[in-house]
C-alpha cells in the first residue's frame, strides 16, 4: 500500500521515466503499483512496463474487493505479482489460489511473476523443501510453453526486512535456491528451456546489498521491495544488474 499518495506516485514514476533513457535494451524495468495509481502510470508505460499486485482467479462476476485480467488489461498491465509471502501469511492465500490466478493470468496473456519461498515460520533449513512443495502446487497441471512464460522469484520470507527478527541471505544462498528453481523447471521442461527462463531474488534488495546478487549470472533480477519508494535506490539498484548483464555475455 505504497506511496500513500497519488502526488507520490506521480512523482516517482516521473523520476524513473527520466532515467530510463540510462537503461540498455538489456534491462527490464517493471512497475507494480497499488491499483489506484495504474490510471496515472498508463501514460509512461512506453517507457516503463507495468504490472499489478495481484489479480482474482475468476475473470468477472460477484467477488467484492477484487479485480479481474480483463479490468487490470485496460490499463497496459502486463504482469501480475502473484503468491506473495505478504498475500500468503496475511491474507489466508494457498498454493491451489495461487494456481488458479496463475491459469488466469496466462489465458489473458499476463505474464505472472510467482513467488516461492514465503510460508508462516518457515527458516533458512526449510526453504529447498518448501519452494519445492510451492513450486509443484502452484505450476500444477502446466504445461511446458506455459511454465515458459513464468517470471519465478526466490522470496525468502526470513530474509525480508520488513518481517520481524529479518536476516539478509547471502548472495550464494540466493544462488543455491535459484540453482534449485532451475533444477525444478529442468524436470518439467529441459535444460535448455528452463535456462532461458526468468528467475529472480526477491529477499530485501537495496543499494547497499545489490552486488552480492547481480555479480551472478543465474539471478536475473530483483523484486523490490521498499527500496523502491527512494528513487535513488531503486535506480542504483537498476543500474547495478544492468552493468553485471553486460559482463555477463
Amino acid at each position: 500500500m505504497n506511496p500513500k499518495t497519488a502526488e507520490e506516485a506521480r512523482r516517482l514514476v516521473a523520476s524513473l521515466e527520466h532515467r530510463m533513457s540510462q537503461v540498455y535494451e538489456r534491462t527490464e524495468v517493471v512497475v507494480c503499483p497499488p491499483f489506484i495509481y495504474l490510471p496515472a502510470f498508463l501514460h509512461h508505460t512506453q517507457a516503463i512496463r507495468l504490472g499489478a499486485q495481484n489479480l482474482s482467479w475468476a475473470d468477472e462476476g460477484a467477488l467484492t474487493g477484487e479485480i479481474s485480467a480483463t479490468q487490470l488489461k485496460q490499463f497496459n498491465v502486463g504482469f501480475v505479482i502473484l503468491g506473495h509471502s505478504e498475500r500468503r501469511l496475511y491474507l489466508g492465500e494457498t498454493d491451489s489460489i495461487v494456481n488458479a490466478k496463475v491459469v488466469m493470468a496466462l489465458e489473458n496473456k499476463i505474464t505472472p511473476i510467482v513467488c516461492l519461498g514465503g510460508a508462516e515460520n518457515a527458516t533458512r533449513d526449510d526453504m529447498k523443501t518448501l519452494v519445492t512443495k510451492q513450486f509443484n502446487k502452484v505450476t500444477k497441471d502446466l504445461e511446458g510453453r506455459e511454465l515458459e512464460k513464468i517470471i519465478y522469484v526466490y522470496e525468502p520470507v526470513w530474509a525480508i526486512s520488513t518481517m520481524s527478527n529479518s536476516q539478509a541471505a547471502s548472495g550464494g544462498h540466493a544462488l543455491e535456491l535459484i540453482e534449485h528453481i532451475y533444477e525444478l523447471l529442468e524436470h518439467r521442461v529441459g535444460k535448455g528451456a528452463a535456462r532461458n527462463i526468468r528467475v529472480l531474488y526477491g529477499g530485501t534488495v537495496n543499494k547497499d546489498n545489490v552486488s552480492e546478487y547481480a555479480k551472478h549470472s543465474q539471478i536475473d533480477g530483483a523484486l523490490v521491495g521498499a527500496a523502491s519508494l527512494d528513487p535513488e535506490n531503486f535506480w542504483a539498484i537498476v543500474k547495478e544488474f544492468n552493468r553485471e548483464s553486460i559482463h555477463h555475455v
